[in-house]
């Protein structure tokens, strides 16, 4: 009964939830959060559409909304012992290399923070152990109509602990995570005045 009310608000509102295919390597695959079920990719830093989260949306007459949710890729270790300001940026590619947007995260993480929310992680590695997904951002994305595959990769993450800056550029490094996928189709141009 609920799904049904639901639908009907979407389709009141002029959205309809689609189904997409997440075509990301399993190797990104973080985890899954443990209240909403979502599951946590990890974003990479790379030119290669094909190295980050990819992502195939399915064809549509009237165009689309894709959002995400950005989070920090942070390891806190024992020895993180002081607050830091941490600037992660992350670009959406699609059609090859062309950007359609480049979404930047600024905050302070202080030791003790909590993650987002607790993530069931895939890695067993020692040092994974350490690392969470930290603060959160909505990225919301305008899909122009037909089919369309992006990939959202990772550019530089910047952490500031008193004097001293560190810049993560490195291809291949981790610096980010992004939960909450979704995309909803536009099913009328204007939601008030229904198409023929």
């Amino acid at each position: 009964m609920v799904s049904l009310l639901l639908s009907f608000l979407a389709l009141f509102q002029g959205v309809t939830n689609v189904p997409f295919d997440v075509r990301a390597r399993e190797s990104l695959v973080f985890g899954k959060g443990a209240s909403s079920g979502s599951t946590y990719y990890d974003v990479v830093i790379t030119r290669q559409p094909s190295d980050g989260v990819l992502i195939r949306l399915p064809y549509t007459r009237k165009g689309g909304r894709f959002t995400f949710d950005l989070h920090h890729r942070i390891a806190m270790t024992p020895d993180f012992a002081s607050p830091a300001e941490v600037t992660t940026v992350v670009e959406v590619l699609t059609g090859g290399t062309t950007s359609i947007g480049t979404y930047t995260m600024s905050g302070k993480v202080s030791p003790g923070d909590k993650p987002a929310e607790a993530v069931t992680k895939v890695s067993t590695a020692e040092l994974d152990k350490f690392v969470d997904p930290q603060g959160s951002k909505t990225v919301v994305l305008t899909i122009r109509p037909g089919p369309q595959s992006i990939s959202i990769v990772g550019l530089s993450q910047v952490i500031t602990r008193g004097t001293a800056t560190a810049r993560i550029d490195t291809p291949n490094a981790r610096i980010a995570t992004i939960s909450k996928l979704k995309f909803e189709e536009v099913t009328e141009v204007n939601p008030l005045k229904k198409t023929p």
